[in-house]
């Protein structure tokens, strides 16, 4: 944060805020802040934020005024058009936050940005409706007339040559944090899913996931955006085919849980540990102790459970990083469970023995 430490510390309260707390456009992405000016002392009372919006980073300066550091701040903005027809009233209206600066909220400047990004998206949605004949903003209301999107769900940004749409798709992820509950706090934004289409070349729609559901998802391949294509059918199509995505999952896991829950009733006296994914067994054979890890991964039952067999007694000679011999087994049949493990554990027994791994335990004396 050393942007923010820079800042005078007058202002500071309010950037520190924006930074830690602020999360702004369908992406909800973390602001980022570079320093710009600095009063005689050398601390910084101008600064630009970097926003997020469709695909795209705002470039908006603020500037604070060191002699009156309770007054509101002023902005520079990159484009030169927004706001630069605006009045009091229409401030007084549309943003309050600014209109009555509270200097003693410390989330004064960001409703301020919160207001203003919203004015921003009414502003481009009002230049995508200047030419009412275009293909971009026939889609764009006749997408709107679809009961899986609203306004709130979609970012506009017309440019010079192209016309770019930022949409949140209604995937519902409310149950994945039961399954995959690592990673959440690194990886904010669980149930985002955007598609991104530009005109004129629509047909290059672009599927942009949270890295959570990325990392759930993996890699999700978009059936082809026809030149006819409308958004209207598209963008249901596209829902779809994420939320059967999502629901496969849940089907997979419930899967994965009842194995586990078979395994634990059947073999309870032998269950060293166990949790949502896998199990450790402790079992004896003719006079051999060993440990049998199952592994159930995410892609279950498409990819079987990973065996493991793990001796009590014997480890690996790679001095100082010993470790208990182990063997991966090849996937098992389903139909033999039992007599397939009691076939490996007598090689792994075998093998043990046979090489020139020291004893964990001396079981001689």
């Amino acid at each position: 944060m050393t942007e923010v430490d820079d800042i005078s510390i007058a202002f500071r309260p309010y950037v520190e805020t924006i930074y830690t707390d602020l999360r702004l456009g369908l992406c909800k992405s973390k602001i980022e802040i570079e320093k710009i000016g600095s009063n005689s002392k050398g601390n910084h009372n101008q600064f630009r934020l970097l926003l997020p919006y469709c695909s795209r980073k705002l470039k908006w300066e603020v500037i604070f005024d060191s002699s009156v550091p309770w007054f509101a701040p002023d902005f520079r903005f990159d484009d030169d058009s927004f706001f630069s027809n605006v009045d009091e009233d229409f401030i007084e209206k549309s943003l309050p936050s600014l209109a009555q600066w509270n200097p003693s909220n410390l989330r004064s400047l960001n409703n301020v940005l919160t207001e203003l990004i919203c004015f921003y998206k009414t502003y481009q949605v009002k230049k995508l409706n200047e030419d009412p004949n275009s293909r971009a903003s026939f889609e764009y209301n006749a997408l709107l007339g679809n009961a899986l999107t609203t306004e709130e769900d979609v970012e506009v940004f017309v440019g010079n040559h192209t016309v770019e749409f930022l949409i949140k798709l209604k995937v519902d992820t409310s149950r994945l944090p039961e399954i995959y509950n690592d990673g959440i706090n690194e990886n904010p934004g669980i149930d985002t899913a955007l598609l991104l289409v530009r005109y004129p070349n629509s047909t290059n729609a672009e599927l942009i996931l949270s890295p959570f559901l990325t990392k759930v998802l993996g890699n999700i391949t978009l059936p082809p955006m026809h030149q006819n294509g409308v958004l209207m059918d598209y963008v249901p199509l596209v829902t779809e085919i994420l939320n059967k995505k999502v629901q496969d999952l849940l089907n997979n896991d419930k899967l994965k849980r009842e194995l586990l829950a078979q395994i634990i009733v059947k073999y309870e006296g032998a269950i060293l540990e166990h949790d949502a994914s896998s199990v450790a067994l402790l079992f004896e054979m003719n006079d051999f102790h060993w440990i049998l890890q199952i592994d159930i991964g995410l892609q279950f039952p498409d990819k079987p459970p990973v065996l493991t067999l793990r001796s009590v007694y014997h480890c690996t000679s790679n001095y100082p990083y010993r470790k208990p011999r182990t063997k991966v087994l090849p996937s098992c049949p389903y139909n033999n469970f039992e007599g397939y493990i009691a076939q490996q554990v007598e090689i792994f027994k075998t093998e043990c023995k046979g090489t020139s791994t020291q004893p964990l335990l001396d079981i001689d004396n």
